[in-house]
């Protein structure tokens, strides 16, 4: 389903506006439904190379139109929190945080205490769509 492109001789109206919003909507959910299976079979693929890359004992190869290589890297997966916290923070390793706000956190204490120092507030604005 294909979006109708904007009226150039006419404003339209904004109930148009609306009902070709949701048209887009709906383009983009069939398009969600198929880049989601695109993912599944990717991933299933990639999974395939990697057991065979094991099971070959290699760690690269290649076809006629790309080549295929494991990399590895280190990453951490958090398992105690509260035991995490309480070495960074006597450690001072704040740098093994990435900077990102909790949104809900600094609406509550923004509500609180009218301020949070280092932080302004901004609104962000989205337009919601329902189906009638």
């Amino acid at each position: 389903m294909a979006v109708a492109p904007k009226s150039k001789t006419k404003p339209q109206t904004i109930g148009a506006l609306i009902d070709a919003l949701d048209d887009a909507r709906e383009v983009k959910r069939a398009l969600a439904v198929q880049v989601k299976a695109a993912e599944e079979a990717y991933n299933e693929l990639a999974a395939e190379i990697i057991a065979r890359f094991d099971a070959e004992d290699t760690r690269k190869g290649e076809g006629k139109k790309a080549g295929a290589s494991i990399s590895e890297s280190v990453v951490a997966e958090i398992e105690n929190f509260d035991t995490f916290w309480a070495f960074a923070r006597k450690n001072n390793y704040g740098h093994l945080f990435q900077r990102r706000v909790s949104d809900p956190a600094f609406r509550e204490l923004l509500e609180k205490r009218g301020s949070v120092p280092g932080l302004k507030p901004f609104t962000k604005r989205t337009l919601n769509l329902r189906s009638l």
